[in-house]
């Protein structure tokens, strides 16, 4: 009786205590002391470091993940491992007082209503009420995040150090997190609160900024050519390869010659005073009369954006173009000002209306399929699929994928032009400026893998590529359509996008030339908390380079010159070669440039084999490290050779892609044809057949 006395009586004050949460409240408290919440968190977490038991994942038998506590031979794992997979779920299994720390600093504000509210009920129900409102209105991420820009290795050892349970463990790692202690305190000492103090050659220069601001086909990278190429100098900053050689190819069609440098190909063009590049390629030392920074709203993306921010803060020209979508116009102008240069601004508008296409409402595919579509997925193994499909009924289609050769794309993106085929099916490489004459753009998908997880398209993405359709000039209105989610497109594509708040920022060449392990440099850089409206970039895949070529060999010199090349760790048969020729130099084994070449040439490749294009694909790749490790340490001579090479292998892919023969997908079994959106490797009659052999 008592037991159901006092749960009927726990049951009502709950609903009591629901219904008089104070949200206002408690949101007017969390604007002003958020902070505090937090800083007292952060303090009881390293408090429960120091004292606590700990313990961490690991992989057991059989690829089982179970808990075990730190020892001495896991505690440098774990010094590690807590800052870099620092979440929710761990900060509550570490901290189990979590709920009881927030609800102590809630009952010391300074906000009589709300601690009134807290003390009219038990611990337990107000601290879950709480600890449920932080999770609903998700400020339980921002305690998460305060918390993980403070954590860092050093940080974690510190604090085991003073832990009775482990001072022994740690005892072990003391004059390596010395070393790297002091290491942090040089790059952390050399790293400037004002980031426009990393660029001192053009601190020295007054630079006159033109922002261009505008949606896609608004004709803001045509109008800063057009004064480019009047200058005595300049420069074209691209995102992709394909749009450095279409304005190389534009700036040279038009009487202008210049060159083109990426990290893959250099032509240089006798004569010339421009020069066509992508933005890694970007030299900080030459000077220019003029600049065009293409696309600068990637100034925001995690893996390149520290490209885009190196650009606007350290570019040498004494005119500088940027083109922009609207959403990044505000970040620019600080980063401007903080130069202290002049700048203008000039808004653009599209040149053609862009609208949802009613008719496009229950698409069909490959039925409602029209000449002029782009369709839109985001995997190469999609791209095939759709295009296979395509041609099997009859439809001739370019494709475009970031895998593919830039000279292909580009002349996939021709044939589209030129009418040659009536569709282009694509991945979001269309979204980056390529000017092709779309009348409709169609998203077959919404979702998109970003290097980390599966997620559904930002509302810039969205705008990014659905601008795309309507070309000036040739329709006088652009469409958009979705297979999937056409409510969702319909609704984001007119959505204002919220306006970009984060720069991403590199680590500057000469920290690498610190003392210190190349890999331990960079992750040490990643911990130091960046200033003002800027944010580390993603350099998780370079750190992973690092580490692959320190294990083979710590020549430092050698990794800092080497992790300039670039190269996809994931792709297995380029990145065995990478690490394999970084083994060779490190121990001064001559590299037989010429086997290489020869293995990888494709010569024997038959267009007709259905594993062709991948072979194909990969040998370009291939040939792209070779060019590259070629210009940093072979012999100019051998460029030539390269690069013709890569032309003959291009040329095998135009004849594959020209056939309009490309593999549908099929079951693995049987063979049968399957639709290009079919999630399964089997059809239902092979998984039906299987289920009754099991039986």
């Amino acid at each position: 009786m008592n037991y159901k006395f006092r749960r009927e009586r726990d049951r009502k004050q709950k609903y009591l205590a629901e219904k008089a949460f104070p949200r206002k409240e408690f949101d007017e408290y969390w604007k002003k002391h958020s902070e505090d919440v937090c800083r007292a968190v952060y303090t009881a977490f390293l408090d429960e470091l120091a004292t606590g038991k700990m313990f961490m994942q690991v992989t057991g038998p059989y690829g089982r993940t179970q808990r075990q506590e730190v020892f001495k031979g896991n505690v440098g794992k774990f010094c590690e491992f807590v800052p870099e997979k620092f979440n929710g779920n761990m900060l509550r299994d570490m901290l189990p007082d979590l709920s009881r720390v927030v609800h102590g600093v809630v009952l010391e504000c300074d906000n009589m209503q709300l601690v009134e509210y807290v003390m009219s009920y038990s611990d337990k129900i107000s601290t879950r009420l709480i600890m449920g409102f932080l999770h609903d209105t998700k400020k339980d991420k921002v305690i998460v995040e305060y918390i993980k820009t403070r954590l860092n290795e050093m940080v974690v050892y510190e604090q085991l150090s003073h832990n009775p349970r482990y001072s022994q463990a740690t005892e072990r790692l003391k004059k390596t997190m010395e070393a790297k202690q002091l290491l942090y305190r040089s790059i952390e000492t050399s790293t400037p609160d004002d980031y426009t103090k990393l660029f001192p050659l053009a601190r020295q220069m007054k630079r006159h900024f033109v922002l261009h601001i505008g949606p896609t086909n608004s004709g803001k990278t045509y109008n800063a050519i057009q004064e480019l190429m009047e200058a005595d100098s300049g420069i074209y900053l691209a995102p992709l390869r394909l749009l450095a050689y279409e304005q190389y190819e534009n700036m040279n069609s038009n009487g202008c010659p210049c060159s083109m440098i990426t990290g893959e190909e250099r032509i240089l063009v006798p004569g010339s005073f421009h020069q066509s590049s992508t933005i890694e390629m970007m030299s900080l030392r030459e000077e220019w009369d003029m600049a065009i920074i293409d696309e600068a709203q990637m100034v925001a993306d995690r893996q390149r954006g520290g490209s885009w921010t190196a650009a606007i803060l350290g570019l040498r020209a004494k005119k500088i173009h940027i083109c922009a979508s609207p959403d990044a116009e505000k970040l620019l102008v600080k980063m401007i000002k903080s130069c202290g240069d002049t700048m203008e601004i000039m808004h653009h508008e599209r040149m053609t209306p862009l609208e949802m296409d009613e008719e496009a409402e229950n698409f069909r595919f490959p039925e409602d399929v029209k000449k002029g579509d782009a369709l839109i997925v985001f995997s190469r193994k999609d791209v095939h699929s759709v295009a296979a499909e395509l041609q099997d009924s009859g439809v001739k289609c370019s494709i475009i994928y970031g895998s593919l050769p830039y000279d292909v794309r580009h002349r996939e993106a021709g044939k589209f032009a030129e009418g040659v085929t009536d569709v282009v099916v694509a991945t979001d490489a269309i979204g980056m400026g390529m000017n092709l004459p779309i009348r409709r753009v169609v998203f077959l998908e919404t979702v998109k893998y970003d290097g980390v997880k599966q997620r559904p398209l930002t509302i810039s993405e969205i705008k990014q590529i659905a601008g795309r359709a309507g070309r000036y000039g040739r329709y006088d209105v652009g469409y958009v359509g979705a297979y999937y989610d056409y409510d969702i497109i319909s609704r984001l594509l007119y959505y204002k996008a919220l306006p970009i708040n984060r720069a991403m920022i590199s680590i500057p060449e000469e920290f690498l030339e610190k003392d210190g392990k190349v890999s331990t440099i960079l992750e040490l850089w990643n911990q130091i908390p960046a200033a003002d409206y800027y944010d580390k970039g993603d350099i998780t895949e370079k750190i992973r380079v690092a580490h692959a070529l320190e294990d083979i060999l710590d020549d430092r010199e050698l990794i800092r010159q080497f992790i300039r090349i670039p190269v996809n760790p994931d792709n297995r048969e380029v990145f065995e070669i990478y690490t394999d020729y970084y083994k060779r130099l490190a121990n001064g084994i001559p590299i037989d440039l010429r086997e290489s070449m020869e293995i990888h040439n494709a010569s024997g490749v038959n267009p007709q084999y259905a594993r062709a294009l991948q072979i194909l694909e990969v040998s370009s790749a291939v040939y792209d490290f070779l060019y590259s490790f070629t210009r940093m340490f072979g012999e100019e001579e051998d460029l030539a050779d390269i690069l013709e090479i890569k032309r003959q292998i291009s040329e095998k892919i135009f004849i594959i892609l020209d056939m309009q023969k490309l593999s549908m997908k099929s079951c693995k079994i049987c063979g049968k044809k399957l639709k290009w959106s079919y999630q399964y490797a089997l059809c239902q009659d092979c998984i039906r057949k299987g289920r009754d052999a099991r039986r």
